[in-house]
């Protein structure tokens, strides 16, 4: 099982004087009562689409969309999370590495396709799918570049997604810590995280 994680960046961290903090948004999310974020989630980059050790990659587009709503004051998700799960979308396929033939898909990839979603603490949803390598044609390479079957084959994979202060949009835009991209209107932040998956955080007051 394929783990990715986004850390909990704590709140006190927030209260050292940079410069280009925005005190004033700040303290904006930090008085508000209950917050409802919406967060997307987008896998981009070069994956294997073949299972098994075999050549076959493609550019490989996926999305998810994670809805939840946290009290600010008990600093705990209430009710229940709502994911929406896309496509994925592949493209430019080929044996890479070698001047083999590129392989051919017998059906779609799914780099993540959403099984269920549980609560595993007071502020860390479990994002649990699947993996789905679809039956293929591939070379044999380095034995050969002659097409051989391959089986489909469907691995289980998780997400744990950690709930973040909204009261980091007042840190500085021009940061020099480039896993972490403030909007320069400062509704949305983005977390680059692991395995060419970027987390983009657009939190709203509800009171």
């Amino acid at each position: 099982m394929k783990l990715q994680s986004l850390l909990l960046l704590p709140a006190a961290a927030l209260l050292a004087q940079m410069p280009g903090m925005d005190m004033a948004v700040m303290q904006k999310w930090s008085n508000a009562k209950v917050i409802r974020f919406q967060v997307t989630g987008v896998h981009k980059g070069r994956t294997s689409v073949v299972y098994g050790d075999y050549p076959g990659k493609a550019d490989v587009v996926d999305k998810l969309n994670v809805e939840y709503t946290f009290n600010n004051k008990t600093q705990k998700i209430t009710g229940e999370p709502n994911v929406s799960d896309f496509s994925s979308e592949t493209t430019n396929i080929k044996s890479d590495g070698t001047n083999c033939p590129s392989p051919q898909l017998n059906g779609p990839y799914e780099h993540f396709k959403t099984v269920k979603q549980t609560l595993v603490g007071p502020n860390t949803i479990q994002i649990t799918g699947n993996q789905i390598f679809p039956a293929a044609s591939a070379s044999q390479y380095p034995a050969s570049c002659s097409l051989k079957p391959v089986p489909g084959h469907t691995v289980e994979k998780s997400i744990f997604l950690t709930i973040m202060d909204a009261a980091m949009l007042g840190m500085p835009i021009q940061s020099a810590n480039k896993s972490m991209i403030i909007a320069p209107d400062r509704k949305s932040f983005t977390l680059v995280g692991a395995d060419n998956w970027s987390w983009t955080y657009t939190p709203t007051i509800v009171e």
